[in-house]
């Protein structure tokens, strides 16, 4: 992956940080908050999927494309770290 699309992932995910902090002040107070709250966290972990997918090694990659538990669907819990 490019340089640029890396930056450009890295700026994300501290722009949604960011929204996140301000959000949490107002999670409490109306429901509107804690939805946004959720889509930009849903935001961000794609966000570092991708970041993440970027840094692994082109041998890494074909070897996953090849194992046999390899699915083609995302799944929610794909983002996040257990």
């Amino acid at each position: 992956m490019s340089s640029r699309k890396v930056l450009n992932l890295r700026q994300s995910i501290l722009k949604y940080n960011t929204e996140l902090l301000k959000l949490k002040t107002h999670l409490m107070e109306s429901n509107e908050a804690n939805v946004k709250y959720n889509k930009i966290l849903i935001k961000k972990a794609v966000c570092k999927k991708e970041l993440e997918e970027s840094n692994t090694s082109i041998v890494h990659k074909i070897l996953k494309k090849f194992s046999k538990n390899n699915r083609d669907e995302k799944l929610i819990c794909d983002y996040f770290n257990n």
